[in-house]
């Protein structure tokens, strides 16, 4: 049965949210995890994966108790409310992070010996370590890293290897890059 709370129009906004999961579900798992026999391979770590499942699993708890349960406090209007807005915020969050997911997956950053290569807008970029110029690091916490020829790699700390990555460049470059 549902509650008082629950219109039309806030029972489709909550709709529409679990539907982007699902969208966003679906993306990454269109890209699939990219497999180079011999090379280190960068791709989503574990903290992208809580971020995706956990926000996700906390809309749809929250969910489930703003459609099914409801509260009987005096002030239960505005804890629907509350609960509305926490729906919609972790929904927007575990879109956003399995669209990152498919990212990563679908840019492929791979390193062999000195041989650098990912994808980036649908062509292979082939980079040698020995090229590797200067680094930033971004406020959003990504590293970018510039080659001589003026190309950009846009690296994730989170990411799984992406640590040994940077360490490997920084012994072939001499800089401190972590």
């Amino acid at each position: 049965m549902l509650q008082d709370h629950v219109t039309p129009l806030t029972l489709a906004l909550v709709a529409a949210v679990h539907l982007a999961c699902l969208v966003a579900s679906a993306a990454v798992l269109r890209a699939a995890p990219a497999r180079f026999p011999g090379w280190r391979v960068v791709g989503p770590g574990g903290m992208h994966w809580f971020a995706f499942l956990g926000s996700w699993a906390f809309a749809a708890l929250i969910s489930w108790v703003w459609l099914l349960v409801g509260s009987a406090r005096s002030d239960a209007e505005r804890q629907m409310r509350y609960a509305l807005l926490l729906i919609v915020a972790f929904g927007i969050g575990a879109t956003w992070s399995g669209f990152y997911i498919a990212r990563l997956r679908r840019m492929a950053l791979r390193w062999r010996g000195t041989a650098i290569r990912w994808r980036a807008r649908g062509r292979d970029v082939i980079q040698d370590m020995a090229d590797f110029d200067a680094f930033r690091r971004a406020w959003s916490g990504l590293l970018y890293l510039r080659f001589r020829d003026g190309t950009i790699l846009k690296l994730d700390p989170y990411a799984r290897n992406a640590g040994e990555f940077a360490a490997a460049l920084s012994e072939r470059a001499g800089l401190d890059i972590e």
